[in-house]
C-alpha cells in the first residue's frame, strides 16, 4: 500500500517476526518463573498492591527484554536503519517503559481489584476462643485443636494479630492481642497455646464469648476483627444478649464443633454462627480441626490479581469482570511499552490493540483456571505465556511504515518520541539518499 504526504512515499505493510516470537515466549517464562519466586517469598507479607506492581513490571520486563533481543539480532519491525542508529535508546527506555509503568499499573488495578465497595474490610485481628473443658478428654484426646490453633498462628502474615482465650466454666486470656510481624512473636503464640490448662470442667460459651468481646474492644483502632470459637458441648447462653454486640460491630463468629453426637450443642454453635455472619463447621473428627481453621483464614484473607479469590468473593462474577478486564489494561500497557521501546507509533498501535487481545486471553485463563482448579501455578503459566505469544503476534495487525519521512522525522526530532538532529549535519532527504543510494519523491 502506497500512502503519499506531501512530498514524501510511505510504503506500509504488516510484518512479522519469528525470531520476537520465540525470544518473547522465552521471556514469558522467565517472567513466570520469577513471579513465582515473588509469590512463593513475599506473599503474605508485602501488600497485595506491591506485590502485583512487582509481579507484572518484572513479567513486562522480561517480554520487552526479549522483543528487543530479538529485534536488535533480526530486525525485522524496524528495519537495519534503527539497529544502527537508534537500538540503543530502546535500551534506555526499557526499564521505565516495562517496570516502572507496568509496576504503577499493577498496584493502581490491584488496590482498586480489592476495594470493598459495601464498606468490608479483611480482617486484621482473631481471637481463638477454646473450649477446655472436661469433656475434651473424650472427643480431642489427641490435642488436635492446639495443633490446629498453632498450625493457624504459623500461617497468619505480618498484618494480622492474634489473642487466645480458654475457657470451661470460666473464661481466661492465655494470649492477649500480639502481631505476627516476625517468627519470634509467633512462636511465643505457640507456645501459650501449648501451654493451656488440661481440660476439666464444665462449659460456659456464653462467658467465653463475653471475654472475646473485652479482648477486641481493649485492642483499640478501627482494625476488623474475628473470633474463631471451638467446642465439643453444649452450654446455657442468653443467645440475644451475648451475641448482640458483636451483631452491632460487624464481627463474626465462625464456629468449629467436632462431637457429631451432641446435636443440641452443634445447633448452637450453628446459631451462633449464622447470626453473626460467620461460618459453622461440623468436622466430626478431632484430626480434621486443621483444616477448618484453615477454611476460615483462606477465607478471610486477602486476594490479587494473579491469585485466587477466597470468602464471599470466590464466586463473584462481578469481580470476575474486573480480572479480566485489569488484565486486559495490563496487556495494553505491555504493548504500550513495547512500542516506546521501539520508538514505532505503527508498531505501538499494533502492539497495544494485540496486548487488548493478549490481556483478555490471560484473565479469561485466570479467572476460570484459579477460581476452578487446584495447580494455580500452572493457569499463571499459561496466562503469561499467552501474553506474550499474542503480543509477538501483534505487528500482523496494523500495517507498519517503513518510509524515508519517517526516517528522516526522527533524525531531525520530530518523531514519535522527539529526538536530537541529524549527528552529520544533512538534511533528512540527502541523509538518507547517502544511506539508502534512492531518490524519494
Amino acid at each position: 500500500m502506497l500512502c503519499r504526504k506531501g512530498s514524501w512515499e510511505t510504503v506500509k505493510e504488516r510484518k512479522w517476526n519469528a525470531l520476537l516470537t520465540v525470544f518473547s515466549l522465552a521471556g514469558g517464562f522467565a517472567g513466570f518463573v520469577t513471579g513465582e519466586m515473588v509469590l512463593a517469598r513475599w506473599g503474605g507479607e508485602w501488600h497485595e498492591t506491591i506485590l502485583m506492581g512487582v509481579y507484572f513490571g518484572q513479567l513486562a520486563f522480561w517480554i520487552g527484554l526479549g522483543c528487543l533481543l530479538a529485534e536488535i539480532v533480526a530486525p525485522r519491525l524496524n528495519g537495519q536503519e534503527w539497529r544502527l542508529r537508534y537500538a540503543r535508546d530502546g535500551w534506555k527506555f526499557l526499564v521505565p517503559a516495562t517496570v516502572v509503568l507496568l509496576f504503577a499499573a499493577g498496584a493502581l488495578l490491584q488496590f482498586v481489584y480489592t476495594l470493598y465497595w459495601d464498606g468490608r474490610k479483611p480482617v486484621q485481628d482473631y481471637v481463638l476462643v477454646m473450649d477446655r473443658s472436661g469433656s475434651m478428654n473424650q472427643t480431642d484426646p489427641k490435642l488436635q485443636s492446639i495443633a490446629a490453633a498453632q498450625s493457624l498462628v504459623s500461617r497468619m502474615d505480618k498484618r494480622k494479630r492474634v489473642a487466645v482465650i480458654a475457657f470451661n466454666e470460666q473464661a481466661n486470656v492465655v494470649q492477649p492481642f500480639i502481631g505476627m510481624k516476625d517468627q519470634a512473636s509467633k512462636d511465643q503464640a505457640s507456645a501459650r497455646i501449648a501451654s493451656m490448662p488440661a481440660p476439666d470442667g464444665q462449659t460456659d460459651i456464653g462467658k467465653a464469648l463475653s471475654l472475646a468481646r473485652e479482648q477486641i474492644e481493649s485492642g483499640g483502632g478501627d482494625r476488623k476483627a474475628s473470633v474463631i470459637l471451638i467446642s465439643d458441648g453444649y452450654s446455657d447462653v442468653n443467645l440475644d444478649q451475648v451475641i448482640s454486640p458483636f451483631v452491632q460491630r460487624g464481627i463474626a463468629v465462625d464456629t468449629v464443633g467436632f462431637n457429631p453426637s451432641d446435636e443440641q450443642g452443634n445447633r448452637l454453635l450453628l446459631q451462633i454462627a449464622n447470626a453473626t455472619g460467620g461460618s459453622f463447621y461440623n468436622v466430626e473428627r478431632a484430626d480434621r480441626i486443621v483444616e477448618a481453621f484453615g477454611a476460615i483464614y483462606t477465607g478471610d484473607r486477602a486476594w490479587h490479581l494473579a491469585g485466587e479469590r477466597y470468602g464471599d468473593a470466590a464466586g463473584d462474577a462481578y469481580r470476575g469482570w474486573m480480572r479480566v478486564g485489569m488484565l486486559a489494561v495490563i496487556g495494553a500497557l505491555m504493548g504500550l511499552a513495547l512500542g516506546i521501546i521501539f520508538d514505532n507509533r505503527f508498531l505501538a498501535k499494533s502492539f497495544i490493540i494485540g496486548g487488548i487481545v493478549a490481556g483478555l486471553a490471560a484473565g479469561a485463563i485466570l479467572e476460570t483456571g484459579l477460581q476452578h482448579g487446584a495447580f494455580h501455578a500452572w493457569y499463571r503459566a499459561e496466562a503469561d505465556l499467552a501474553l506474550a505469544l499474542v503480543l509477538s503476534f501483534s505487528t500482523l495487525l496494523v500495517a507498519v511504515g517503513d518510509s524515508a519521512a519517517g526516517r528522516a522525522a526522527r533524525s531531525s526530532g520530530s518523531g514519535w518520541i522527539a529526538r536530537r538532529g541529524a549527528a552529520d549535519g544533512r538534511s533528512p532527504r540527502s541523509g538518507d539518499r547517502a544511506k539508502t543510494g534512492k531518490q524519494f519523491r
